[in-house]
């Protein structure tokens, strides 16, 4: 490609500053469901993308980074991706034009972040993982009372784990006496990265 010149690949125009400027796609049914009707779509690379992986996890809703495994999974509305060095996975899809389509829209958000890196703050880190169920328990008062509104603080936990309980429901936590469990459990249960 000359230094005057843009290519076309697959309907998407390259620029000469893109990231990604070729891919081969390939598609396959899941090895563990192979009478599957949807597949799964591998976008293999002629480059490198590791460079640009820390601004897409910051650029991405729903993102999981690891730095040392060079990895970013994505799951954007149901639909996944994994991001590594020299490949895009996406699943499913439903057919190969559906993942041409999103094999090509995919490579423009990516030489898109990459074209503007210079404005995004890189990150490195992933999701933080959930908090243990039994440290979360461990700090309740035990009573099951049902003041909370669970029928028992194990389920209390459980949905304070999944953000869907509040503390504040328990009201024994606001006792002088789970003053400590209380700040405790503030900081466990702070929301998860991603």
């Amino acid at each position: 490609m000359s230094a005057e010149t843009n290519e076309m690949i697959h309907g998407y125009r390259l620029e000469l500053d893109d990231l990604i400027h070729g891919y081969r796609l390939e598609l396959a049914t899941p090895a563990c469901l192979p009478t599957a009707t949807s597949w799964g779509a591998r976008v293999r690379l002629e480059e490198d993308i590791t460079q640009v992986l820390p601004y897409l996890n910051a650029s991405l809703k729903n993102g999981d980074y690891n730095h040392n495994a060079k990895i970013l999974l994505w799951d954007n509305g149901g639909r996944k991706y994994a991001f590594r060095p020299y490949e895009i996975a996406i699943a499913p899809v439903e057919d190969r034009e559906e993942a041409q389509a999103i094999a090509d829209s995919v490579i423009g958000m990516v030489n898109d972040v990459w074209n503007r890196r210079h404005e995004i703050e890189p990150d490195l880190e992933g999701k933080r993982p959930p908090p243990n169920l039994l440290d979360i328990y461990r700090l309740l008062p035990g009573t099951n009372c049902r003041e909370c509104g669970y029928s028992t603080c194990m389920a209390y936990a459980t949905d304070l784990r999944k953000g869907k309980a509040e503390l504040a429901q328990c009201p024994h936590l606001s006792q002088q006496a789970y003053a400590d469990n209380r700040v405790r459990l503030s900081g466990i249960l702070q929301p998860t990265g991603g």
